[in-house]
């Protein structure tokens, strides 16, 4: 097998046929398989580029605070096993924590809001401490949701390595396409497991930062934004992986 379809053939037939067995239950996996078998790997990766910038524009819009995305390359290289959690978490300052196996419940978040003082403070002081607040909310929250899809790229990558060192070390008679298709079949619950808690991670999140918006008088609509994004980065991501698989 060539050098990327052999990287990537293990994920990309179980993401496969896990579009196909709920594909009449989810429209991103319609739409992801779709755009996978008509639009080419090119063009899809420059859409993932285009889409984490337009992301990284409108998070501007509601937060001054910088925070960083991984990049393409360098998730590329999470994927691969080249780097690890610890070094994109240093290198792009986004939280630890939440890229391990244990992290707390983000619902929690919610009980941290600080009692309300009995003195008289000056509007324009409270209108201030607010907007802080507001502000290092979303911060926080998006980087919570980048450093998510750190933990989970992670996962699909240590999935990867290990089926395809399961199937490298089968004899050579014995690697051909009905030991792939056992392979994946053996993985298919882990990739659906891994999508179902990662949808909920984010939820978590997202439903903390909204809480903690609404507590503060702030906008919302970051939330609607965020959801959106997530939902897109998953489905252009399958996209891609489908359409290496076609070539």
């Amino acid at each position: 097998m060539k050098k990327i379809s052999k990287v990537l053939l293990i994920i990309v037939t179980i993401i496969v046929l896990v579009a196909g067995v709920v594909l009449y239950v989810q429209y991103d996996n319609i739409s992801a398989l779709m755009s996978g078998m008509n639009t080419s790997s090119e063009d899809l990766a420059a859409q993932m580029d285009d889409n984490r910038e337009k992301l990284k524009e409108e998070v501007k819009k509601y937060t001054s605070s910088p925070i960083n995305d991984i990049s393409a390359e360098d998730e590329e290289k999470l994927l691969n096993g080249e780097i690890s959690i610890k070094d994109v978490a240093d290198k792009y300052h986004l939280p630890l924590d939440y890229m391990k196996d244990d992290s707390r419940d983000t619902q929690d978040n919610s009980s941290d809001t600080k009692p309300e003082s009995s003195n008289t403070i000056p509007e324009t002081s409270v209108s201030k401490d607010n907007e802080k607040s507001i502000d290092a909310a979303i911060s926080d929250g998006v980087s919570k949701m980048y450093a998510l899809k750190v933990k989970y790229v992670n996962k699909l990558g240590e999935l990867e390595r290990e089926a395809i060192k399961e199937y490298s070390n089968l004899p050579k008679e014995k690697q051909d396409e009905a030991s792939k298709y056992s392979i994946v079949m053996k993985n298919i619950n882990n990739i659906a497991g891994l999508e179902k808690k990662c949808d909920n991670e984010v939820a978590n999140v997202l439903s903390a930062l909204e809480s903690e918006l609404v507590s503060l008088d702030g906008d919302t609509e970051i939330i609607q934004i965020l959801k959106d994004a997530y939902q897109q980065e998953k489905e252009v991501k399958k996209a891609y992986y489908l359409s290496l698989y076609k070539k």
